[in-house]
């Protein structure tokens, strides 16, 4: 069926072109030798087939989608001040039409650190990168990742398709039942199915939406750490109080250790000793007492 159109469409042109040579005598050999040729020079010319992919319910030809890809990246930064690399990326992300989706800032080891998660342009995301790197001291960590998701985008429309019709016909057949049988056990059982439709119709919907998002938008992950070459040698903040709260833990720990050993020694290690020892007293007694008698 896909080649009927190639040479069915020639083969009309010769014919007619033949009954034109028959119906007018007028025409020359010449002239129709040349618009034979004509015709068998269009033949020659290969058409460029459909391209068809199949969905779940039918097989249908359709215009090439074009390709949605998801992009992501996983970013380790070693910055001099994490905080203020935090507002710079902040500033970088708005002036590439983007936004930060979550940013977090905590301590470690009395360091500043943080983690922030960027959405930026999908056709920016490369440049999103250079400028990344530019801020950082070092790069430790870069990952890159893609997924495409143009076969799951297009079998979800083509399912949103049949399913929007079969909702339609579902509303059809229960204006219908509602006028004709008008029995509440026909009308909600339409209505039930009318009803599952419907949230898979809304279920498909979400993630197509949530597919738009994250094909339009790449996301970039940033893990933000301190140069240690910025970073102070000693601490830049002593307070007596907290040492001298922390040498009465360590005391208080001291004596509980201290009162612990001793309850155990009370109650597990003296009564082990009294049932080891009573035998052996015993023993001791016995071999005096037959000593004592032999020498008399």
């Amino acid at each position: 069926m896909r080649y009927s159109a190639r040479y069915i469409i020639p083969i009309l042109i010769v014919l007619f072109v033949a009954a034109c040579a028959r119906a007018t005598p007028s025409r020359s050999a010449e002239e129709v030798r040349i618009v034979t040729k004509e015709v068998e020079a269009i033949t020659e010319k290969p058409s460029a087939p459909p391209t068809y992919t199949f969905t779940k319910d039918r097989f249908t030809a359709q215009a090439e989608e074009p390709r949605r890809i998801i992009y992501e990246a996983d970013l380790e930064l070693v910055v001099e001040d994490p905080e203020q690399a935090g507002d710079q990326i902040t500033d970088l992300a708005e002036g590439l039409g983007g936004y930060v989706a979550e940013a977090t800032f905590y301590r470690y080891n009395d360091k500043m650190a943080g983690r922030m998660t960027l959405r930026v342009p999908q056709e920016r995301f490369q440049e999103a990168l250079d400028q990344l790197r530019a801020l950082a001291v070092r790069v430790d960590r870069e990952e890159l990742r893609t997924d495409d998701v143009t076969a799951e985008y297009v079998d979800l429309q083509a399912r949103l398709r049949n399913l929007e019709a079969t909702e339609e016909e579902l509303r059809a057949l229960l204006t219908e039942v509602r006028k004709r049988t008008q029995k509440a056990s026909d009308v909600l059982a339409v209505y039930r199915e009318l009803t599952q439709v419907r949230e898979e119709i809304e279920r498909i919907k979400g993630r197509l939406q949530m597919l738009e998002t994250l094909t339009a938008f790449a996301t970039i992950r940033v893990e933000l750490r301190p140069y240690e070459l910025t970073q102070p040698t000693t601490p830049t903040r002593w307070d007596p109080r907290i040492t001298l709260h922390q040498a009465w833990g360590t005391l208080l720990g001291l004596l509980r250790g201290l009162v612990d050993l001793m309850i155990y020694a009370v109650i597990v290690v003296l009564p082990v000793l009294i049932i080891v020892a009573l035998p052996i007293l015993a023993f001791l007694a016995l071999v005096r007492f037959l000593i004592r008698r032999r020498r008399k």
